[in-house]
């Protein structure tokens, strides 16, 4: 309810846009036919081809114009990235300057005809309804409303500490300014998946805002994490948010052949001694480490912006905000008498904030994974399904939606993550329904529920840990294939 916003840049489809897609089209209907086997084989970034909607295009030489970065075509080398391309190109975002692109796009092949499933069609059709029914516009009431909330709490961080002089009063304003951040954290995610305007220059004005300026998080570095996450969601090869060694390990077939390769770091996480000590007890650690985390993020954001080998936009705007946040945050610490007061400032602040990061890792933890870029899954159903197996809801009051900021709703987020989070309860009824008559699960479990689980799961995978012994990199499987020896 209330005001609706829709920049020019996130109105429907227009002739001018509907004309280029039929453009695209029409190019294709000359073009070679080419089956999924052949397609697979260009899946490096050398050779990478990817098919949206059977045309198949060579996108090699663009991978490194893409605005959400090349690792992400790179990820989906060699496959069908239909269903993908269009959770992520909506018709209210991105999806028309993208559908113009795709006609300037090199177009080699067409895709091999196949009849489409009964799922398959039955989301296409809730995908359109809720294109339809005006889901994806942007309440301007509700963000208004935020805007107030979240300026409140800041307002309410300066005065408290200001007025702190003992360890109670120093306690409460650092427990306000850690609520402010993981409020404003919410807000960051909206903007990072252009969930407020769909208008991807300002959603990222507003994204360096609350994120670097006002928490010290690199939007940035959240974006190509995040948006890699969505796409190869609990893959142990892929998705970073659950390659977490030597700290956690949610399953033992991350060192199951001595350790794993994540695509994404580039980088062999191995199972030494350190990783088995660690995983061995994860379960006793997972909240004391998730109420420290938030010191990882303002790090990895900086490990981002300072690597100049990779391409990444507003990189010294980014690093500007940055040091803006530690100098108002410094000189707001400052005002405290002691030393001691200062740390418990900051210690009961960025506690609080860890809630945020056991929301994070609620949804997925304790859900299956998988290995590799692909999902095996019925031909077109592979990206519902996909999320769907690897993402869980978690049931919370109307009234307290405010607390999870729309983490609550994994499973319809990460389907239509362009969605604004104030639709996502009534879209969540909607793709129910869906996954009902198909016979399909949806999962959704309580907030205490979920946290039971991902204890259950991080102590499973740690009794098999204390069980394992420990591979050198030398003797793992994944040595012996580089060698071909095995």
């Amino acid at each position: 309810g209330g005001a609706r916003m829709l920049p020019s840049e996130s109105s429907a489809l227009s002739p001018s846009d509907k004309s280029a897609a039929t453009t695209v089209n029409s190019k294709a209907a000359n073009l070679p036919v080419v089956t999924r086997k052949e397609l697979a084989t260009h899946n490096n970034e050398k050779d990478l081809w990817i098919a949206i909607d059977d045309t198949v295009y060579d996108v090699t030489k663009w991978a490194s114009n893409h605005p959400g970065g090349e690792h992400l075509l790179q990820t989906l080398a060699g496959q069908d990235a239909s269903a993908v391309f269009h959770a992520f190109h909506t018709p209210h975002g991105t999806g028309a300057k993208a559908l113009k692109l795709l006609g300037y796009l090199p177009q080699v092949a067409r895709l091999e005809s196949r009849p489409k499933t009964k799922l398959e069609n039955a989301f296409i059709e809730l995908r359109e309804n809720i294109d339809k029914e005006g889901l994806y516009e942007t309440s301007l009431s509700f963000y208004l409303a935020l805007t107030v909330w979240l300026q409140f709490l800041l307002l309410a961080t300066v005065y408290y500490t200001l007025l702190a002089d003992d360890l109670k009063s120093t306690v409460f304003a650092g427990l306000i300014f850690g609520l402010f951040l993981q409020q404003t954290a919410f807000v960051g995610h909206d903007t990072a998946h252009n969930g407020i305007t769909h208008d991807r220059k300002i959603d990222m004005f507003i994204g360096i805002v609350v994120g670097p300026l006002l928490t010290g998080v690199s939007t940035a570095w959240w974006k190509r994490s995040h948006n890699t996450h969505h796409v190869v969601t609990n893959s142990l090869t892929h998705d970073p948010d659950i390659q977490h060694m030597p700290l956690f390990a949610i399953t033992e077939n991350f060192w199951r052949k001595g350790g794993t390769f994540s695509y994404y770091h580039k980088h062999f996480f191995k199972f030494d001694g350190l990783a088995r000590a660690l995983i061995s007890y994860q379960h006793i650690l997972y909240y004391p480490v998730m109420a420290l985390a938030r010191w990882n993020l303002y790090a990895q954001g900086l490990i981002l912006l300072l690597n100049t080998k990779l391409k990444v936009e507003w990189r010294l705007t980014e690093l500007v905000a940055l040091m803006c946040f530690a100098t108002w945050v410094s000189c707001l610490v400052s005002v405290l008498p002691t030393w001691q007061l200062r740390l418990v400032w900051l210690l009961s602040s960025h506690m609080l904030a860890g809630v945020l990061h056991v929301q994070i890792t609620l949804s997925h933890f304790s859900m299956p994974t998988y290995s590799g870029a692909t999902f095996d899954a019925t031909e077109g159903e592979e990206f519902l399904r996909q999320q769907l197996y690897t993402s869980m809801d978690v049931d919370t009051p109307w009234w307290f939606d405010w607390f999870h900021g729309g983490l609550q709703w994994q499973v319809v987020h990460h389907i239509f993550p362009r969605l604004p989070r104030h639709n996502l309860r009534r879209v969540q009824g909607m793709l129910q329904q869906m996954c009902t008559a198909h016979g399909v699960e949806y999962k959704v479990v309580s907030f205490l529920e979920g946290n039971v689980e991902i204890v259950k799961t991080l102590h499973a995978a740690a009794m098999k840990a204390r069980a394992s012994k420990v591979i050198n990199f030398s003797d793992s499987e994944l040595w012996k294939a580089m060698c071909a020896e095995g």
